[in-house]
C-alpha cells in the first residue's frame, strides 16, 4: 500500500514533468514560429512597397493622361512637346506597375510560405496521447489495487462474520 508521502512525491514528480513538457513545447513553438514570422514580415513589407509603387504609378498615369487631354484641347490634336511629356509619364508609370507586380508576386510567395507550427502541433498531440495512456494505466493500477484491498478485507479474519481465520496451536499442546 502506498502511504501519503509516496503519493505526495508522485504528484510532485508529475507536476515537475508537466512543467518540463510545457516549457519544451513553448521553446519548440518559438523556434518554429520566429523564422516564419520573419518571412511573413518581409512579405508584408514587400507588399506594402508594391502598393506604394502602384499608387505612385497610378498618379503618374493620371498626370500623363491629364497632360495628353490638355494638349489635345490646346492644339487640336497636333503633335506638340506636351504630347511627348505625357507619353514619358505613361512609360514611367508602366515601368512602376511592372516593378509593383514583381514585388507583389514575391510577397505572395513569402506569405504563402508561413504554414504555422506544424512540428509543435504534432509534438503537443504526442504529449497528449502519452498523458492519456499514463492516466489509463494509472486507472487500471488503481482498480487493481482497490480489488486487491477488497479481496484482502474479505479474507481477513472478522469477529462479526463468524470467520475466525487461521488457528494456531501452541507448541507443546
Amino acid at each position: 500500500m502506498a502511504n501519503q508521502s509516496e503519493i505526495a512525491d508522485a504528484i510532485k514528480a508529475i507536476q515537475a514533468d508537466v512543467t518540463t513538457i510545457v516549457r519544451g513545447e513553448i521553446e519548440l513553438a518559438k523556434a518554429e514560429l520566429v523564422p516564419q514570422a520573419k518571412s511573413a514580415g518581409i512579405g508584408a513589407g514587400l507588399l506594402g512597397a508594391a502598393g506604394y509603387l502602384a499608387v505612385n504609378g497610378l498618379g503618374l498615369v493620371f498626370l500623363g493622361l491629364s497632360a495628353l487631354v490638355a494638349h489635345w484641347f490646346a492644339t487640336g490634336l497636333g503633335w506638340a512637346p506636351f504630347l511627348a511629356a505625357g507619353l514619358g509619364l505613361v512609360i514611367v508609370a508602366v515601368g512602376l506597375f511592372v516593378i509593383a507586380g514583381v514585388l507583389a508576386l514575391i510577397a505572395k510567395n513569402k506569405l504563402a510560405a508561413a504554414k504555422g507550427p506544424q512540428a509543435t502541433v504534432k509534438q503537443a498531440q504526442d504529449s497528449m496521447q502519452a498523458v492519456k495512456s499514463a492516466v489509463e494505466r494509472g486507472l487500471v493500477e488503481a482498480e487493481a489495487e482497490a480489488q486487491a484491498r477488497k479481496t484482502a478485507r474479505q479474507s481477513a479474519p472478522s469477529i462479526t462474520s463468524g470467520n475466525q481465520g487461521p488457528t494456531f496451536a501452541r507448541p507443546g499442546a
